[in-house]
């Protein structure tokens, strides 16, 4: 999932209830598969070939690194563009906690996942972070939606809630 804890002058947005989820199990370690890796041949070939791949592997990850640290550029420009209104609303009805939603789409392509930016919308405000529910009901996040069909089955569209504050 895309970094989505960014500040503006202003505001400050994170993931909803990321710190409520219960800790992920994790596995022991498994068996060791070295063995598939090496390529026929002289032992200095195999560590060649290895080398070689680890390159290319450390380049794709950078480089899908820096395709997910997209989406949080985007939101950071958004909130920035947007928090003079956000922190009007805020303060014309008291409160000092809004609710965003974030639509991004994700494609698997070439086994790269590219991140695509969507849209963003101010779901509302409340008075404290407590009240997040008020906005986040069932219905909302676990309801019937309509939205558009993805060109390919390749592409997830994925929603993110994020809780926002004053600085």
């Amino acid at each position: 999932m895309p970094n989505f804890d960014v500040s503006s002058q202003k505001v400050h947005v994170r993931p909803v209830h990321q710190s409520e989820l219960p800790p992920l199990r994790r596995m022991g370690r498994g068996p060791n598969l070295d063995y598939m890796t090496y390529a026929s041949g002289p032992r200095q070939m195999g560590a060649r070939n290895a080398r070689a791949g680890a390159r290319g592997s450390a380049l794709q990850m950078v480089m899908s690194a820096a395709n997910e640290n997209s989406l949080a550029v985007w939101l950071k420009g958004w909130l920035r563009n947007n928090e003079t209104s956000i922190v009007q609303q805020m303060e014309a009805k008291g409160h000092s906690t809004f609710v965003l939603q974030v639509n991004y789409q994700v494609s698997d392509s070439f086994e790269n996942r590219v991140f695509e930016s969507r849209d963003i919308y101010l779901l509302g405000t409340v008075p404290t972070q407590n009240d997040v529910g008020t906005i986040l009901t069932e219905e909302r996040l676990y309801g019937p939606q309509m939205d558009v069909t993805p060109r390919t089955k390749l592409t997830k569209l994925q929603y993110a809630y994020l809780v926002g504050r004053k600085l």
